[in-house]
């Protein structure tokens, strides 16, 4: 029986890690046909391929900072410079350590990245400075995505790491959960058709066994729900709550919970 529990989450864990392999294989392919576009000259094609790649929630940061790049190369070849440093400073947004080796990128695609770089800093400085003087404390975004599945959130604004711990950890408990509620209803079948007393006995023991696995299971799927949505409301760089002094003839602060469909 506890080698049939061990079996069951082995493979409920191994389809989660499965899931995440083919997701990143198919990232990493769809760059490489980005980046092999804008190499043979097909500049409007590569932007349309890696618009389409960002479109995916689950895409990491690295990855998404990639598809920004071609983007950004695409749109400069184009002649949309503008356009273009907008989707660097995304990049920049995504990765504030983000660069690119000036002896191997174009000097037009220098200028719109230095230029880029200079405004990334303004926004900061402008950011920063915002909160000093309104007293916001925090301003961040939710979206619906946090009541589908532990980690989806999570991974829809970026945090890889929490977002696939809890993916994968949603996945197992689910997926074992499944799995007992299988092997449960099987047993019942076999318990209810038993006649001898020992028998009856033990096909009960087996169906009761994997009726508590499944329970478990179960708990287990509804506190990583838990967890992920605490993480999202209270952890969450993307949670948008901010507290700003009032500026009605009330005294105190104003607080301000936005959730984004």
């Amino acid at each position: 029986m506890r080698r049939q529990i061990i079996i069951s989450l082995a493979a409920a864990v191994i389809l989660g890690m499965s899931v995440a392999s083919a997701q990143q294989n198919g990232i990493d392919s769809a760059l490489y046909e980005v980046e092999r576009l804008y190499e043979s000259g097909s500049y409007v094609n590569a932007e349309v391929e890696a618009r389409r790649l960002l479109d995916d929630p689950l895409l990491t940061d690295a990855a998404r900072v990639q598809a920004e790049k071609w983007i950004a190369f695409s749109l400069v070849a184009q002649g949309r410079n503008p356009a273009a440093r907008e989707r660097f400073m995304n990049c920049f947004r995504l990765d504030p350590a983000f660069s690119l080796d000036p002896l191997l990128t174009s000097p037009k695609i220098m200028a719109v990245y230095n230029d880029a770089k200079n405004r990334m800093a303004e926004e900061i400085a402008a950011r920063e400075s915002s909160k000093t003087s309104n007293g916001t404390l925090v301003s961040r975004k939710i979206t619906f995505r946090t009541i589908l599945f532990p980690g989806y959130e999570q991974l829809y604004q970026r945090l890889s790491v929490k977002g696939y711990a809890f993916l994968g950890a949603g996945i197992a408990a689910l997926g074992s959960a499944v799995t007992f509620e299988l092997l449960r209803s099987s047993a019942k079948e076999d318990y209810l058709a038993a006649a001898l007393p020992d028998e009856i006995s033990s096909k009960y023991d087996t169906y009761n066994s994997y009726h508590k696995a499944r329970n478990y299971s179960l708990v287990a799927f509804a506190l990583i729900y838990l967890a992920s949505e605490i993480d999202v409301f209270f952890f969450s760089e993307e949670t948008t709550i901010s507290i700003t002094p009032s500026h009605s003839n009330s005294s105190g602060i104003s607080l301000s919970l936005r959730v984004v469909f």
